[in-house]
C-alpha cells in the first residue's frame, strides 16, 4: 500500500505505518489457527506476538482524522457480537484453568482485584486488529485508517494486550 506521509512524521512513526498491518496480520492469523497448537506453545507464541503489537502500535502517528467518526451499524455490532462469543468460548476451553485472572485496573489506586479472562483480552484484541485490517479496503482517507489504528490501540486493545501480556509470561511455564 502505497502512503502519502507528512513530512513531519518521524522515522519510527513511518515504519509503525508501514509494520503495524503485517504484525496484525500475523497475530489474527495466530489466533485463526489457534486451535493446532498446543497450548504452551499458543501461550509462548501469544506473547511474543503481543510484545511485537504493541510495539509498533506505541509509535504510530497521532494524525488528524479527515472525517467525523465512522458510526457502526447495529448488524454489524451484532455480527461483531456473535464471533466474540465464539472466539472468546474457545480461547476459554483451550486456556483452561489458566484462563482467569485477577487484576487492579487503576494500579494508581488502592482497589480490589477484579476477575479477568485472558480469552476475552485475546477476542477483543483480535477482533479490533481484524477491523483495523478491513479499513485500506473500505475507501477510507488515510488519515482516518491511521487515526483509528492508533485511537483502538491507545482506547482501548493495550489495555487487554497489557495485561494478556503480564498474564501469558506469567503462566507461560505451567501451560
Amino acid at each position: 500500500m502505497a502512503l502519502e506521509m507528512s513530512g513531519r512524521m518521524t522515522a519510527d512513526e513511518r515504519n509503525a505505518i508501514e509494520r503495524f498491518p503485517r504484525i496484525a496480520e500475523e497475530f489474527c492469523h495466530l489466533i485463526d489457527a489457534c486451535d493446532k497448537r498446543n497450548r504452551k506453545q499458543l501461550v509462548q507464541d501469544l506473547a511474543v506476538h503481543l510484545a511485537k503489537l504493541c510495539e509498533v502500535a506505541v509509535r504510530l502517528p497521532w494524525v488528524e482524522p479527515a472525517t467525523e467518526g465512522i458510526d457502526n451499524t447495529p448488524e454489524a455490532v451484532a455480527a461483531h457480537t456473535g464471533e466474540w462469543v465464539k472466539l472468546s468460548d474457545n480461547l476459554r476451553q483451550i486456556f483452561g484453568p489458566l484462563d482467569k485472572y485477577w487484576e487492579v485496573f487503576d494500579p494508581t489506586e488502592k482497589e480490589e482485584p477484579v476477575s479477568c479472562s485472558l480469552a476475552i483480552d485475546i477476542a477483543e484484541i483480535y477482533l479490533d486488529l481484524k477491523d483495523a485490517l478491513k479499513l485500506p479496503e473500505s475507501g477510507v482517507a488515510l488519515n482516518d485508517i491511521h487515526w483509528e489504528w492508533r485511537f483502538d490501540f491507545h482506547g482501548h486493545w493495550s489495555r487487554h494486550a497489557s495485561s494478556a501480556l503480564k498474564v501469558l509470561l506469567h503462566i507461560s511455564d505451567l501451560a
